[in-house]
């Protein structure tokens, strides 16, 4: 008896909250519906911030870092590359010993000394091909009296005809300076101070022929530089231009 009793009330316990939980009030059901949504949205906002935001936040701050890297690095560059522009190979006809002839210059305007490591002269024809044995030095191929009476008579010569004779003494002195220490000596010297400038004397084998300096130095910092004529300098480790037939360092040494 006590036993039916208790599985009678039992049932009804179990039917009366069934019924209270059909019955349960509209702003709970809301609640429980908003408390789902909201935890729906949490998700997937965490996982636009761990797929989406976070790797792009991620790229932006590379795409930062890398940028600065490489400003840091083009301003390294054009530290380095400062002096090098300031070493300058040119030549120039030397009408006072003939057609024939030229001075070959190697200026250092930079305030720092630059260690000469090759020089390469090479003849160009008309069409500006290289012309082998187009050139050679011309180092002692006259007397040295004879050469400083050509450039005594070709620097008056000028001022004279320019109406410039109160400038005779610097030009003269410039002009054969330069003519006969270029005739004289026999080779490049290996150091170029600061703001100075190293000639050598030329002849072609054609008076039509033009001559190509390309000269390889080494600057303060150490590093090493190849440059044709006025063209811009470039590393020696670096690959030449395709098609240009730029000379190496190994060449030129």
């Amino acid at each position: 008896m006590t036993s039916h009793t208790l599985v009678l009330a039992a049932q009804l316990t179990a039917q009366c909250a069934s019924h209270a939980a059909a019955q349960s009030p509209q702003w709970l059901q809301a609640i429980q519906a908003t408390g789902g949504i909201a935890t729906t949205v949490g998700v997937l906002t965490a996982l636009y911030i761990a797929a989406i935001r976070e790797p792009k936040k991620d790229a932006a701050e590379r795409r930062e870092h890398l940028a600065q890297i490489n400003a840091l690095h083009s301003a390294e560059r054009e530290r380095v590359a400062a002096q090098s522009r300031k070493v300058l190979p040119s030549c120039s006809r030397t009408p006072m010993f003939g057609d024939s002839w030229w001075t070959v210059k190697i200026d250092n305007a930079s305030n720092a000394e630059v260690t000469i490591l090759g020089v390469d002269i090479a003849a160009l024809d008309a069409n500006g091909s290289v012309v082998p044995d187009g050139c050679r030095p011309a180092t002692n191929t006259m007397s040295v009296e004879e050469a400083f009476d050509r450039s005594v008579r070709a620097a008056m010569s000028d001022m004279s005809r320019d109406g410039f004779e109160h400038q005779l003494v610097p030009a003269f002195r410039h002009t054969v300076r330069d003519a006969l220490i270029g005739h004289i000596v026999n080779d490049w010297p290996r150091r170029l101070p600061p703001n100075q400038h190293a000639v050598m004397a030329y002849t072609t084998a054609d008076p039509s022929y033009k001559l190509r300096i390309t000269i390889g130095y080494e600057d303060k910092a150490g590093y090493q530089w190849l440059r044709t004529d006025t063209s811009q300098p470039r590393r020696a480790d670096e690959d030449p231009p395709s098609g240009t037939g730029a000379a190496t360092m190994k060449e030129l040494r």
